[in-house]
């Protein structure tokens, strides 16, 4: 009776704690709009979502998920029937008649809203304190579509060397940086898959993708990735991981090379689906 009560006291003063260090935090850093820099007052069990980053007028309602219907291979999002009907997935014209390097594609979010400004602020603004939070929303992505999938290793699509250090991070990187902790945490066990930053490598400096279509995106991206050094993906399956995908073009590219080089197959988990 009195180690049940001495652990309820620890318990006890460990919550205490950890309410009043978070009283401290609050205080000395208090939490901003990252868009229009309003002080908010977030709730501590609010703090892995976005209404920690956003104030209300800036997120006004849910953030814009990744739901059906979508194209069973690349998820591409579907309008859905105006009589209100369930469309099922499935594959879209272009991945009925076009073979695609990536066998699935999901994703966290639809690329838009305040999911648009997100992404943008984490990735040229380094406002890090996004990091966390979409990775809460990215692994519930990756429990929901690939917890029960095979896969041997999670490969971040790396940044060419002088991107990296120009930006100081690898979104990609940030945004699984903590799975395998989530993973355990959740599952009580350790994941059969390892995350890997060293068997894809970023050769090709590559211009901006913004406003090519996709024939100039494929061209863009033409040798921009090779594998690293004593890399051996033979028999694997990989599973890629980004910011947004739009046209695709980086993670078949980045999957074309991983197929040559002897993987089974390539799926994508991306934080938003354009």
């Amino acid at each position: 009776m009195f180690t049940v009560f001495k652990d309820n006291w620890r318990a006890d003063s460990f919550r205490t704690i950890k309410r009043l260090k978070f009283a401290f935090q609050t205080l000395v850093f208090p939490f901003h709009c990252l868009k229009c820099k309003t002080y908010i007052d977030p709730d501590r069990s609010a703090l892995l979502t976005l209404s920690a980053c956003f104030c209300s007028k800036c997120l006004p309602s849910d953030p814009p998920l990744f739901a059906p219907p979508f194209c069973l291979v690349c998820g591409r999002l579907f309008e859905s029937p105006i009589d209100g009907d369930l469309m099922e997935n499935h594959p879209c014209e272009t991945c009925l008649v076009t073979r695609s390097s990536v066998s699935r594609v999901r994703a966290a979010f639809q690329y838009q809203g305040i999911i648009k400004e997100a992404v943008a602020l984490f990735k040229y603004q380094s406002k890090l304190s996004l990091a966390r939070v979409l990775e809460t929303y990215f692994f519930d992505a990756f429990d929901r579509y690939f917890a029960t999938a095979p896969i041997d290793r999670i490969l971040p699509i790396p940044l060419h060397p002088q991107k990296m250090r120009q930006r100081g991070f690898n979104q990609s990187f940030l945004l699984v940086r903590h799975f395998r902790k989530k993973y355990e945490s959740v599952y009580k066990n350790k994941p059969c898959w390892r995350i890997d930053t060293s068997t894809l490598v970023r050769v090709k400096k590559t211009l901006p993708q913004t406003g090519f279509d996709i024939h100039k995106r494929k061209e863009n991206l033409n040798g921009a990735f090779l594998l690293g050094k004593k890399a051996d993906v033979t028999g694997k399956n990989i599973l890629l991981v980004d910011d947004v995908y739009t046209t695709g073009a980086t993670c078949n590219e980045a999957a074309r090379v991983l197929l040559k080089s002897g993987a089974t197959r390539v799926e994508a988990l991306v934080l938003a689906r354009a």
